[in-house]
């Protein structure tokens, strides 16, 4: 079984779900913060083991056990606000804050491959501002533009501009790079960026010609990457 995390409007997720189980990956389990917030039953075990437990229950009765689990592609979005409405308004901030504690940890638990894993700053894979990934872009040798940041400015998580016909576009999965075309040094550097974010998945925009970096995303419109990106995924999840 491989699963599939994304919000129920995710539909650059929903296009690839059905093209993955068509390569192999079946059965391919999609499911969305709601379905996970309203399961019968969870059940994660840590402690002195190798290998912690995770079980739980959907509302329709479906059991996933986590040694059926052969890989996850992750795009959790943010935390609906509303999963937690019903609850008194000083204790909202608490359940989510738990919520999201949970889910980091059952599938950092995970001894398969997840694409991407969840850490503080993002459930679906650190989200950096534009300002950290052209430093972290920088230093992985591609070129950047010019930028500036008033140091006033209040961290934001950036806006994806990975837009068809807008500019180049690039995923790196796992080290390896599927997209247009690009010169050797290219590819390496956006390797290189992967790794400087500790992201296994991420989408790129490179200006066209220059192959200049212009931003990232480590959820990216899938649909751009067409079937070379689906035979990567298709891969990086099948591994081990």
């Amino acid at each position: 079984m491989w699963l599939l995390l994304c919000s129920s409007d995710d539909h650059p997720a929903l296009w690839a779900a059905r093209r993955l189980g068509a390569r192999g990956l079946s059965p391919l389990l999609v499911l969305t913060p709601e379905l996970l917030h309203y399961s019968f039953k969870w059940s994660h075990r840590l402690g002195n083991t190798d290998h912690p437990s995770i079980e739980f229950t959907l509302a329709d009765g479906l059991r996933v056990r986590g040694e059926e689990i052969r890989g996850v592609l992750n795009r959790m979005p943010v935390l609906p606000s509303r999963l937690v409405s019903g609850l008194p308004a000083a204790d909202r901030a608490y359940a989510l804050q738990e919520w999201a504690a949970l889910h980091i940890s059952w599938l950092s638990s995970l001894q398969v491959p997840v694409l991407n894993l969840p850490v503080v700053n993002g459930l679906g894979g650190a989200w950096h501002s534009h300002a950290q990934w052209t430093w972290f872009a920088a230093r992985a040798g591609l070129a950047t533009p010019p930028f500036r940041e008033e140091p006033a400015s209040p961290l934001q998580r950036p806006t994806p501009i990975l837009a068809p016909g807008g500019s180049c576009q690039a995923f790196v999965v796992d080290g390896e790079v599927a997209g247009n075309d690009l010169p050797a040094h290219v590819r390496n550097g956006l390797c290189r960026l992967a790794e400087l974010a500790r992201i296994r998945l991420i989408g790129v925009s490179l200006e066209p010609g220059t192959h200049r970096f212009l931003g990232a995303t480590p959820r990216p419109d899938l649909r751009l990457g067409g079937d070379a990106l689906l035979d990567a995924l298709s891969r990086a999840l099948s591994v081990g």
